[in-house]
């Protein structure tokens, strides 16, 4: 007798994560482990029109609707609201699904799903103190806390630049002058205006590729974006390394690409590194090394101090736990993780 074929009822799911950037990239590691557990799943992510371009060419998705293009939204099985902002989670509450996971309007009042990263967030059903108490003694990364809330497997990141994009990327890196024999690092230690606390001093930073020019021989590839076009106009000039410019999200990843490894700071270059699986060493201060999975990719550096994971913008100490990092250890783990 001819077994029977194994039928999956298709389930409609709907993932709402606008931001930020770096977040909604990481986001994507719960794809695989939705398609694992639903194989007939569609699924659909509403996202910001700043982030949409990361989610282009996802093999595991179908439509990526914007913010603005919200009202097009129709009916789900499932809703994830992974957003805490008010008009956000009123949205999640609209929309006409089975079940909703996450975050969410209930009589005006935002909730969500039990959950340990929830109750470390703004939202937290404990106050702010006992949210930012447990946020400083998490121990588990953003893809174990969104395994448990949804009962899936821990994957990577889901991201795959296009021929022409890697072909961009080698014309960038071609054009600066470096040639294919050259041993490429990226050296993204800015963190953007909304974070200048994670970034590492400008002075660590020209002494760190001052030495891995000297003593590595290596090319070190100056990355940021507009936010950082002043501090990384100083460290090329003080360093004679290639300035990689700006460039649009996925041209950015391209030439992240085009490393062998990645020097950063927490911040979406660390995230492209993480997507590409580039060898890295990742400087954290403020915000918690705890929650990012390096999936075995390298090595994080975080200051000898009591007061990290503060999730400040702003620190009187001086020095700071960024400055804190020092240059040697630093240029130690750049030796052993990304030289060879």
């Amino acid at each position: 007798m001819a077994a029977r074929a194994q039928v999956y009822y298709v389930v409609k799911i709907l993932i709402v994560k606008l931001g930020a950037i770096g977040d909604v990239l990481r986001t994507t590691s719960l794809l695989p482990g939705l398609r694992e557990k639903h194989p007939a799943a569609q699924i659909d992510w509403l996202t910001s029109s700043a982030a949409s371009d990361l989610l282009e060419w996802n093999e595991y998705l179908g439509r990526v609707p914007t913010w603005e293009e919200r009202d097009t939204i129709g009916t789900y099985d499932l809703v994830i609201g992974l957003e805490d902002e008010k008009d956000v989670c009123r949205f999640v509450s609209s929309v006409s699904a089975r079940k909703i996971i996450g975050a969410y309007l209930d009589k005006g009042k935002i909730v969500y799903t039990p959950s340990a990263w929830f109750d470390m967030s703004i939202i937290s059903r404990f106050d702010l103190e006992q949210a930012n108490r447990l946020k400083k003694s998490n121990q588990k990364t953003y893809q174990q806390h969104m395994a448990d809330l949804l009962d899936i497997n821990v994957s990577p990141y889901v991201f795959k630049l296009t021929p022409e994009e890697l072909e961009y990327g080698r014309k960038v890196v071609r054009d600066l002058g470096v040639s294919k024999t050259d041993r490429v690092i990226g050296v993204n230690t800015g963190a953007g205006r909304r974070w200048p606390q994670k970034s590492w001093g400008i002075e660590q930073t020209i002494d760190l590729v001052n030495k891995v020019k000297k003593e590595l021989g290596a090319v070190s590839l100056i990355l940021g974006g507009i936010d950082e076009r002043a501090r990384n106009a100083t460290i090329v000039k003080e360093t004679g390394m290639p300035d990689a410019g700006v460039h649009s999200l996925r041209e950015f990843a391209a030439i992240i690409g085009r490393c062998r490894g990645l020097i950063s700071s927490d911040s979406l270059a660390m995230h492209f590194g993480i997507a590409l699986g580039k060898r890295l060493v990742v400087l954290f201060g403020p915000t918690s090394a705890a929650e990012i999975e390096l999936y075995g990719l390298g090595k994080k550096f975080c200051a000898p101090l009591d007061c990290l994971v503060c999730y400040k913008k702003g620190c009187e100490l001086k020095p700071d736990c960024m400055d804190s990092l020092p240059m040697d250890e630093v240029f130690q783990a750049v030796k052993q993780e990304l030289a060879g």
